[in-house]
């Protein structure tokens, strides 16, 4: 019995339609995917009335997941910086301990945060973030 749930677990799944994925994360899902350095498999646009916040998980090399933390880090000393808010990169493991990455935005917990003109302007902000890491990397 247990053998065959592991094996239900270890099922390849296929890579969702864009249609599926909310629309305010679409555009930075699709940008993560499209370098093919990263792959995703799971995203939220954020709910504020919920107090969820934005996230894109992904799948990574540690190397990749790095060069995207060095970024989001020092986007705040930039001049200009292209974030408005403050997003962080964190590392996790998976049931198999494979690494993988959590991209998102604790300030965006807490409803006095939200403001939906500035969430969209970050979405923006990392799509274009991620496209110039794998133009970088080619």
């Amino acid at each position: 019995m247990l053998q065959s749930i592991t094996s239900l677990l270890q099922v390849e799944r296929p890579l969702k339609s864009y249609v599926t994925i909310e629309p305010g994360i679409v555009q930075l899902v699709a940008a993560m995917n499209r370098t093919g350095l990263m792959r995703t498999y799971a995203s939220c646009e954020g709910h504020w009335y919920r107090a969820m916040r934005p996230y894109v998980a992904f799948e990574a090399s540690i190397q990749i997941g790095r060069e995207f933390a060095r970024l989001l880090r020092e986007d705040p000393i930039a001049q200009p910086s292209q974030l408005l808010y403050e997003w962080c990169l964190e590392p996790c493991f998976n049931q198999d301990y494979d690494l993988r990455f959590r991209l998102s935005c604790s300030q965006l917990e807490f409803q006095y945060y939200w403001r939906p003109a500035r969430l969209r302007h970050d979405i923006e902000a990392l799509a274009s973030m991620v496209q110039t890491l794998g133009i970088q990397r080619r």
